[in-house]
């Protein structure tokens, strides 16, 4: 007898809370206008490109250029990475990263091959800032931001 008490009392109080939530979350005031309703976070494509050189300006071929994510004030320990590539026979790279708006990633930049494309360069580090993208296509309306790319250029010094 306890249990069935128990099945209706879940049964009933599931039913009525859902539909006290429901009609919560719809309630569209005329004055705002229409409100489309979803769920999820803002998100966008982003590109980070550039081209690599040393300090005479001569581009540099294979120096991997990495786009990772950190924890705030913690600079030595990365998250995530997001994406990686070597630079081409004219020193360019070009990474992507679709999701979330991240502020606090860095563009990892080494040379990994050594003497082979003009010498031993030293690596470097920059701090990407999507704020200060330029934006290519406009979002949706809704979570969608829309494209942004950034340039980042950089100049290598070689090792001494």
């Amino acid at each position: 007898m306890k249990v069935r008490f128990n099945r209706w009392y879940n049964a009933i109080l599931t039913a009525l809370l859902s539909m006290l939530g429901y009609g919560c979350s719809l309630d569209e005031p005329e004055e705002y206008g229409p409100i489309v309703m979803e769920y999820g976070v803002p998100h966008a494509d982003y590109m980070v490109k550039g081209t690599v050189t040393d300090e005479a300006g001569t581009p540099i071929r294979g120096i991997k250029t990495a786009l990772k994510g950190f924890y705030p004030g913690v600079e030595e320990v990365y998250v995530d990475g997001i994406d990686s590539i070597q630079t081409d026979a004219s020193g360019q790279y070009q990474l992507k990263y679709e999701g979330a708006p991240h502020n606090y990633l860095k563009l990892i930049v080494e040379d990994i091959d050594g003497e082979a494309n003009g010498g031993e360069f030293l690596g470097d580090t920059l701090d990407i800032s999507f704020d200060k993208g330029e934006k290519l296509k406009d979002g949706d309306g809704n979570w969608y931001m829309g494209e942004f790319k950034i340039q980042k250029d950089i100049k290598l010094k070689k090792k001494p």
